[in-house]
C-alpha cells in the first residue's frame, strides 16, 4: 500500500508545488455508501457503488473533502506525463524535502495566493 492516513501527497498536475494540488490523505478503503454529502466524488464511477476509496482534502482549500478509487490515484503517469510533471504517479507522496518546503510561511502565504487566484477565474467561466 502506498498511502497512509494522514500522508501528504502531490496531485500530477503542475510544473511545480505552487501549482500542483496538495492533499492530505484522510481515510482509506471507504465504500461510496458510507461517505456522507460533504465528500465530492471525483471518480467516474457511480458514487454510492464506488469501493476501496481513498478520501482526500486539499490542504490550502478550506472544508474540501474528495474520494476517489485507490487504484485510480495510485495509478503510473504515461511516460509523457512522468517527463512532462516530473513524477510517476497520479498522486504521489511528498518527500521530506516537500513538506519541509510547504511547510514554510513564504510558501503557505504564496500558495494561498495562487489557489484564490484560480478560484477567481474559475468563477469567471
Amino acid at each position: 500500500m502506498i498511502y497512509k492516513i494522514g500522508m501528504l501527497c502531490k496531485h500530477f498536475k503542475g510544473n511545480n508545488l505552487l501549482e500542483k494540488n496538495i492533499y492530505r490523505i484522510i481515510k482509506i478503503g471507504v465504500n461510496g455508501s458510507d461517505l456522507t454529502e460533504n465528500v465530492k466524488y471525483t471518480g467516474d464511477g457511480d458514487f454510492f457503488s464506488a469501493r476501496n476509496l481513498v478520501v482526500y482534502e486539499n490542504i490550502f482549500q478550506e472544508e474540501a473533502l474528495f474520494a476517489r478509487e485507490y487504484e485510480d490515484i495510485s495509478s503510473e503517469l504515461s511516460n509523457e506525463k512522468m517527463i512532462q510533471y516530473g513524477q510517476k504517479l497520479k498522486v504521489q507522496p511528498l518527500t521530506n524535502e516537500e513538506i519541509e518546503s510547504i511547510s514554510s510561511k513564504e510558501f503557505v502565504n504564496l500558495k494561498k495566493k495562487v489557489v484564490a487566484d484560480k478560484f477567481k477565474e474559475m468563477k469567471k467561466k
